[in-house]
C-alpha cells in the first residue's frame, strides 16, 4: 500500500500579506500610504501557464509571479483582491486569487509594484 502525501512542501519562503492604509495629516490631507500587515504565509512558487498570462491580460494587468499558499481561515471571507503581498522585499498587487477544490490551497496571481519601503522607528543614538 502506498502512503499518500498529506500536504505539499511550501518551502520557497514566506510572504507577508496585508492592506494599504492611507495616511492623513491633521488637516486631513493625504500624506501617503502605509502597509498594514495581516499575517505571514509559507509559499511555493508556481510556473505560469499561457492561460494565466491571458487571464491577467484580460484584467489589464501584467502577471509577474504565481504562488501557492495554504488557505488561512481569516482569508476565507475576505476580499482577496484588495490584498497587497510582500515577497522578498518586493511589493505585489493581487490580480486574482484561486483556490483548489478542497479549499486547502490558495493560488495568488501577482503583479509587481516595486520595492517595499519599510519604515521602522529606531531609537538608535546619532552622536
Amino acid at each position: 500500500m502506498v502512503n499518500k502525501k498529506i500536504r505539499d512542501v511550501l518551502n520557497d519562503g514566506y510572504i507577508q500579506y496585508g492592506t494599504k492604509e492611507t495616511g492623513r495629516s491633521a488637516k486631513r490631507k493625504r500624506i501617503g500610504e502605509k502597509f498594514v500587515p495581516m499575517g505571514r504565509l509559507a509559499y511555493q512558487e508556481m510556473s505560469c501557464r499561457d492561460e494565466d498570462y491571458e487571464m491577467a491580460k484580460v484584467l489589464s494587468a501584467v502577471l509577474s509571479l504565481k504562488i501557492r499558499t495554504l488557505c488561512p481561515p481569516q482569508l476565507r471571507k475576505f476580499d482577496k483582491s484588495k490584498l497587497k503581498v510582500i515577497v522578498e522585499g518586493i511589493e505585489y498587487d493581487v490580480i486574482k486569487v484561486d483556490s483548489d477544490r478542497e479549499k486547502m490551497y490558495l493560488y495568488f496571481y501577482l503583479q509587481e509594484v516595486g520595492a517595499h519601503e519599510q519604515i521602522e522607528n529606531q531609537d538608535a543614538g546619532t552622536d
